[in-house]
């Protein structure tokens, strides 16, 4: 299953207005933030990712860019209020890649410059995919923390219910 998101209505007149980041920051506060620490840990290991020099691997591997660090932060940031922290690695490309392991199957998450690709492949069932431009990266890190951690993390990250049952047995009217 192949998923492509398309760029939302409101995103053109938001780049236009210059008000692209500060809607992306009051959607990261809605969402809220339940793992602080593991952000925090997150965003020093892509510091230290970007100050990595070029040829980092022996063979000539391309640095990461400002832009790349940026939107891989900027991901991080629609992910982490839905799913544990990554493991965070580079990319020979440039790129820099995100990764999810658990018995229940594996996710994998690739954010360069100007593009991200993302898939998941469970123990059973077909693998998803998605592809996006990094123009989208809001709402493509929340689907994606979603799915991380709806598919590989169920129990560790679900949302409280709303709704409150109560079950009174042997009651007898007041009439």
């Amino acid at each position: 299953m192949l998923i492509d998101l398309p760029q939302p209505a409101y995103m053109p007149s938001l780049q236009q207005e210059n008000r692209l980041d500060r809607a992306q920051s009051f959607a990261y506060l809605i969402a809220g933030n339940n793992n602080p620490s593991g952000l925090t840990q997150c965003e020093t290991r892509l510091e230290e990712l970007y100050r990595m020099p070029a040829g980092w691997d022996g063979y000539g591997a391309l640095p990461i860019s400002s832009t790349t660090k940026y939107n891989a932060l900027q991901a991080l940031r629609g992910i982490i209020p839905h799913a544990p922290t990554p493991d965070i690695t580079p990319n020979p490309n440039g790129t820099i890649s995100y990764e999810w392991e658990t018995d229940r199957g594996v996710a994998h998450l690739e954010i360069g410059q100007t593009r991200l690709s993302f898939y998941i492949e469970l123990v059973s069932g077909e693998p998803v995919l998605l592809d996006s431009s990094c123009e989208n990266l809001l709402v493509a890190s929340i689907r994606i923390g979603l799915l991380v951690s709806s598919n590989l993390f169920p129990l560790r990250f679900t949302l409280p219910s709303i709704t409150s049952i109560r079950w009174a047995a042997n009651v007898s009217s007041a009439y």
